[in-house]
């Protein structure tokens, strides 16, 4: 009996020995980027921990743990919510729906598109992202948040948006406590994950460019795109502005365009992928505010060299977002007119 005992504590050693790096660890000890040490599993009303304040020394999602990989120094806050904002504000009068561009993956919290747009404007601006715009709705209807002036609905050229469904329910956000978020800490066994991935080397999914080897991409020429989807996705669209405008909203669409796409040469492609300008010219007979990125990036291009996409990672960097910045600015202020 004895040797059974000692044969299953010698078993449950180091079960035990992971836990404890778990519980004990700070909460980015196992993880590369901030986004992985505060994304909330068990939580399904919010993305991230709420009220966080996380300074990492980060790389990419395309070639960690290389040669290739890109330390940068990131900050990050998120609000009550579990979105990454400075703080909370329920009466915003611009406020950005979005995925990870949005969020701001790479880059610290000052650079991000929703401060870098409330200096600029002057103005309270909020994000919630990751979020689609039914959560919008459902944010506005439980009064969680008040009526913005404008709304952003940003989309990854990839994505495909939902339309919007008649019954909305209402979102009930309940407190999170300091346990909640140690439990889910512990529950995802980060450093487990973080010795398989080591032992097994592990190194991100990039797809490094034929002409430019220090620069990587998710999939390359593999890449594909939704241009069966393009009339379904401009009607989605279409349907948002017309929700915003039945409430008095502004509404303004930023399609995002992936980095195959701004440095399609750089894979190299033969030409240049133009779902997005298909989209554009779609909405644009339509008279929906929509800001043609993918224009925007290939001008800057045409007469800079300086990157507007992290070399190891999917997302852009502050430029890309100082680019887009300008460009909204100038679209409201012309609307104000």
């Amino acid at each position: 009996m004895n040797r059974f005992f000692i044969k299953c504590i010698l078993f449950l050693l180091p079960i035990i020995g992971l836990l404890s790096c778990d519980i004990f660890s700070p909460i980015d000890a196992f993880t590369h980027r901030p986004w992985e040490a505060l994304l909330f599993g068990s939580n399904k009303s919010m993305y991230y921990y709420p009220n966080q304040n996380l300074t990492k020394q980060s790389v990419g999602d395309l070639c960690h743990h290389t040669e290739f990989a890109i330390k940068k120094n990131e900050k990050w806050i998120t609000d009550k919510l579990g979105y990454r904002n400075n703080t909370f504000i329920k009466s915003p009068e611009v406020l950005i729906i979005g995925d990870s561009f949005i969020v701001g993956s790479s880059i610290t919290q000052d650079s991000t598109i929703t401060n870098v747009l409330a200096n600029e404007f002057n103005r309270k601006v909020y994000n919630i992202a990751p979020a689609n715009f039914e959560d919008f709705i459902d944010l506005l209807n439980s009064g969680v948040i008040e009526k913005p002036k404008i709304v952003i609905y940003a989309l990854n050229e990839k994505g495909v948006p939902s339309p919007i469904k008649m019954a909305n329910k209402k979102r009930v956000i309940k407190d999170v406590s300091s346990f909640s978020v140690f439990k889910d800490k512990v529950k995802r066994l980060y450093s487990l994950k973080y010795l398989k991935s080591r032992l097994f080397g592990k190194h991100g999914q990039g797809v490094p460019g034929m002409l430019d080897s220090s620069m990587f991409f998710l999939n390359g020429k593999e890449q594909k795109y939704p241009y069966d989807q393009v009339i379904n996705v401009a009607s989605t669209i279409q349907s948002y502005k017309a929700y915003s405008e039945s409430i008095d909203i502004d509404f303004i669409f930023l399609p995002l365009p992936i980095k195959e796409t701004v440095y399609y040469d750089k894979i190299p492609l033969h030409t240049q992928p133009d779902y997005l300008l298909q989209l554009d010219s779609i909405l644009h007979r339509e008279k929906v505010k929509t800001i043609n990125t993918l224009e925007l990036f290939n001008n800057y291009r045409n007469s800079n060299s300086d990157l507007i996409y992290h070399l190891d990672d999917t997302h852009w960097n502050a430029r890309g977002v100082e680019l887009v910045t300008e460009k909204i600015v100038k679209i409201v202020q012309i609307n104000k007119q």
